[in-house]
């Protein structure tokens, strides 16, 4: 009880999280028989427990096969146009070897963000990776895969949820952490850069303090990363009037 009133189960929350769904073919990379044992995995609907088994197995092989990141980099870039997902794969791969990139490298430069999340680390796993562009969805995928306990994924699909919604989310919780609008929203951008930064700083600690709460209202394990993908799911795709869901508020406890 707080202030007298019952705290009522999310169910919209539950729902959202129950009806995310990714589907990823990674053999539909255009070099995906040049990688035996790699892109393999079809996840036609890419739901709650696809998703954390693909996450698992990245886990097991990330310090020993830089196939692994790139099955990732494929992954996380699905739901973009064939010939984008395909040469940004092709153009980390080559960066990869042109640099002789080992994987371990990669770990450890992630687990540097992981301890300590600044710009400067972030700024870093997008060198590792060979990125040409200012986009930063790709590397934030990273830490979200390796610690789905303390880190969300970040792209725009959430950046546009949270500038619709935050208003209500931060409202209802004033001592807890709060939302910051993305500049991107304002910007004409059609990614997030490094200069949201701020934004995604944000978004992280309000992920990890929403988890707590809807773990005590569910009692069952929410994580930072369950949090955003019941975000990523209310707020619909492409064709869906947005949010899809209303996602309740969560008040302090």
């Amino acid at each position: 009880m707080v202030n007298g009133k019952q705290h009522q189960v999310p169910s919209e929350w539950i729902r959202s999280l129950s009806e995310y769904g990714y589907p990823v073919n990674l053999g539909d990379f255009q070099d995906a028989e040049v990688y035996p044992r790699w892109f393999g995995l079809i996840m036609p609907v890419g739901d709650r427990a696809a998703t954390i088994e693909f996450e698992t197995r990245f886990r097991t092989h990330a310090a020993e096969a830089t196939e692994s990141w790139l099955e990732v980099v494929y992954w996380k870039l699905y739901s973009q146009p064939t010939a984008r997902r395909n040469n940004t794969t092709r153009r980390l791969a080559a960066h990869f070897r042109q640099q002789a990139t080992t994987p371990q490298a990669l770990f450890d430069t992630c687990n540097r963000y992981i301890d300590r999340p600044s710009r400067r680390n972030l700024e870093s796993i997008c060198d590792m990776l060979g990125l040409t562009t200012s986009s930063i969805a790709v590397a934030a995928t990273f830490p979200a895969f390796l610690r789905p306990d303390l880190f969300p994924m970040v792209d725009t699909r959430v950046a546009k949820w949270v500038g619709c919604c935050m208003q209500q989310h931060n409202a209802e919780d004033l001592h807890g952490p709060q939302l910051i609008r993305p500049p991107y929203l304002d910007s004409g951008r059609t990614v997030l850069t490094l200069s949201d930064f701020p934004f995604v700083e944000s978004w992280i600690l309000w992920c990890r303090y929403t988890a707590r709460k809807l773990t005590k209202l569910t009692e069952s394990v929410w994580r930072p990363r369950y949090v955003e993908m019941a975000v990523f799911n209310a707020w619909g795709g492409r064709h869906d009037e947005h949010p899809k869901l209303e996602l309740e508020t969560l008040a302090a406890r």
